[in-house]
């Protein structure tokens, strides 16, 4: 029995066992705050609902890790406008909210064979991470994603104008659980989970970034990924 699958074994373990206590704790939560209660017990139940809510992240990260590692690749050609247009909609509410313009670099010409689930995971996961590290203080906040492609494979880039990384810890940020700081909201598993996908399909990610000028992600994908 080798390590991977025992490692795997685990997290799955965790994460099933773990679900339903943290469901009930979430739940007992909101039955409490119907109830009337002096200022000190509201501020307990919020900040045991922010926790539960945190765990309830890590649990579904550690799910998504194991589905990541297990399905296969299924290489489809896709319309990357189409897949742009996707991420645009699912993040148009933080979007306004933070007030970042998202926009697409794309060829017209550009058709993209690649697989479709893992790629939407690593965009989602880092355009959620540059909204995260917005930069609030600069008038126009922009997000941008590009995509490139030649005989060998396709180039994807997101980049951002938000707070940027320090040099010390651009080495880190592919790193399982690494946050950038103690006010992180994340749990410090998307920039992982997006490598670990470009790394199954036979690509690689690199982070280039300014400390307050802004951040550039980089995935190169091979024409065909590899299997596993």
């Amino acid at each position: 029995m080798n390590s991977q699958y025992l490692i795997e074994k685990f997290i799955y373990s965790c994460s099933h066992d773990l679900r339903a206590p943290v469901s009930s704790i979430q739940g007992l939560v909101r039955i409490a705050e119907y109830y009337p209660h002096d200022v000190e017990t509201h501020k307990c139940l919020e900040m045991i609902e922010a926790c539960t809510h945190k765990m309830d992240k890590l649990i579904s990260t550690l799910q998504e890790y194991m589905v990541n590692s297990q399905r296969p690749l299924l290489v489809e050609q896709l319309d990357p406008h189409e897949i742009f247009q996707g991420i645009r909609s699912e993040f148009k509410n933080q979007l306004d909210a933070c007030k970042i313009d998202l926009i697409s670099d794309v060829p017209s010409s550009v058709v993209w064979g690649i697989d479709k689930y893992s790629t939407l995971r690593i965009l989602k996961h880092l355009v959620s991470n540059s909204i995260s590290f917005h930069d609030s203080q600069k008038k126009e906040r922009k997000i941008i994603i590009r995509l490139d492609s030649n005989e060998l494979g396709y180039k994807l880039e997101v980049y951002d104008n938000g707070k940027g990384i320090p040099e010390e810890q651009q080495k880190r940020i592919f790193d399982v659980f690494f946050r950038g700081s103690e006010n992180s909201i994340g749990v410090g598993m998307g920039l992982f989970l997006a490598k670990s996908l470009a790394d199954k399909m036979g690509g690689s990610m690199s982070c280039e970034s300014k400390s307050a000028e802004g951040t550039t992600i980089t995935a190169s994908f091979p024409k065909a990924p590899k299997s596993i």
